[in-house]
């Protein structure tokens, strides 16, 4: 990760140890924030929200942002393959990942600005990508519990992952948002985030 042009950039031929980015300190459980992001052709990253910082089962590291988190993916829509994975285009661009497709699918091509605002209030989380929204659920109900089931990220596929992501932001509804290292270039800029009461 670097900064770079008033953007932090994820430079994939940089050497060195990347990883997922995470803000200093935790949100929730109510906050509204926005970013632009801009991938290279056939790019992968996503946005994150309730993020834990996990310590893998041998002690050795922390674990990814996307075993906690709930994702809003970034994709090069038209070159990556995950575009056509999952179910009902629901690995594209604004999507929350492998579960809910974002409706339209608005994105812009690879090397252009795409302008994202995740909002989470009482629970209630909407995705708007380039001024639309394109999708809403609802955390911590028995509804999120299904999207888990039907996901890669099921209890029978992924214990883990399903459990924390089951009771995402864990007792306090808190964690931090962050940005994937997917081993692409990406590029984000124009980070605010809102505190609602």
């Amino acid at each position: 990760w670097k900064v770079e042009d008033g953007c932090i950039h994820l430079d994939s031929k940089a050497k060195g140890e990347g990883g997922d980015l995470i803000f200093a300190h935790q949100f929730g459980p109510d906050f509204e924030f926005e970013m632009e992001w801009s991938v290279a052709d056939g790019g992968n990253s996503g946005i994150f929200y309730f993020a834990q910082e996990v310590t893998n089962a041998d002690r050795s590291g922390i674990e990814p942002i996307y075993i906690s988190a709930p994702e809003c993916q970034v994709l090069d829509n038209e070159r990556h393959p995950d575009a056509k994975m999952g179910k009902d285009n629901n690995r594209q661009a604004g999507s929350l990942y492998d579960m809910i497709p974002a409706k339209p699918q608005n994105a812009k091509p690879a090397g252009q600005w795409n302008k994202v605002r995740i909002r989470v209030k009482d629970g209630h989380v909407q995705h708007f990508q380039n001024g639309t929204e394109v999708l809403s659920y609802d955390l911590w109900t028995p509804t999120w519990t299904q999207l888990l089931q039907e996901s890669k990220f099921s209890e029978q596929a992924w214990p883990a992952a399903f459990d924390l992501l089951n009771n995402c932001g864990g007792p306090e509804h808190k964690g931090f948002i962050g940005m994937q290292d997917h081993g692409d270039d990406v590029w984000f800029r124009n980070i605010k985030v809102k505190i609602l009461d």
